[in-house]
């Protein structure tokens, strides 16, 4: 009788221990896929670290028609945008501030202009520009994956915000090189914010994101006109502006 007890002992301790090894692997693979799903959400498209900054060449044209007369009144300068601090909000997330500088030219000193804020979580990038709060990216990012970035502003139809309203945010070439005036870029990524256009009016917004740098280009432009037969590269009888950033360096 003892004999049979001690083999049965044997045979429960053999499956308990293969009960252990069996949960130990199936933990060890569920850690390896987690990890490379996590490798997968291509966070690197937004690094964030204190002391990354990226100047912008920018041209901005703002247009004012005042029957007869056209006005086109065009500013070209360079802008910083620095990486300077970090703060925890109410929700204990990790804020990094954003100083954004100005200067007419490379060769003149930076002046400050203002501060914004962003956050990166698990799965979007976030931007608060002039008390506007955006969801510029999100994570994974894939062809044609779609969002509406501007869902945080009171935007409607009538109010103050309306340039911004029912914005649908989707991704256009993934992982594609990009050459952005002398720098050349491995892997970008295009989003297409807003994109509408008819006769009189066109309201466009885009953004292209860079592997280990981020925001690499922008064009953003609303712009209303009488004369239908001009063309919007130069619009007449015309009101509204168009802003064009490219990156010009970028470091740490």
């Amino acid at each position: 009788m003892k004999k049979y007890i001690l083999l049965f002992l044997e045979r429960k301790n053999s499956l308990i221990a293969i009960a252990i090894l069996l949960i130990a692997l199936a933990f060890s693979a569920c850690k390896k896929e987690m990890y490379n799903d996590t490798r997968d959400y291509l966070y690197d498209y937004q690094p964030l670290s204190i002391g990354q900054y990226t100047i912008f060449d920018v041209d901005s044209y703002r247009y004012l028609y005042s029957s007869p007369s056209q006005f086109v009144d065009t500013i070209r300068y360079q802008q910083r945008e620095l990486i300077a601090d970090t703060f925890y909000d109410n929700q204990n997330r990790l804020n990094y501030r954003l100083e954004v500088m100005r200067r007419p030219n490379a060769t003149a000193n930076w002046g400050d202009l203002k501060v914004w804020y962003c956050l990166k979580t698990t799965t979007n990038f976030e931007r608060v520009e002039d008390d506007l709060k955006f969801t510029k990216f999100v994570f994974p990012p894939k062809n044609e994956l779609s969002w509406k970035g501007n869902n945080y502003l009171p935007a409607t139809d009538t109010n103050f915000f309306k340039v911004y309203n029912d914005w649908t945010y989707v991704f256009k070439e993934v992982n594609t090189p990009k050459m952005i005036q002398t720098l050349s870029f491995d892997s970008t990524a295009t989003i297409v914010q807003v994109d509408e256009e008819n006769l009189i009016d066109k309201k466009r917004s885009v953004e292209v994101y860079a592997k280990g740098v981020g925001l690499v280009s922008k064009e953003f432009e609303v712009i209303t006109k009488q004369d239908v037969s001009s063309g919007w590269d130069r619009p007449l009888k015309a009101t509204g502006f168009r802003i064009r950033m490219k990156v010009n360096s970028y470091g740490k």
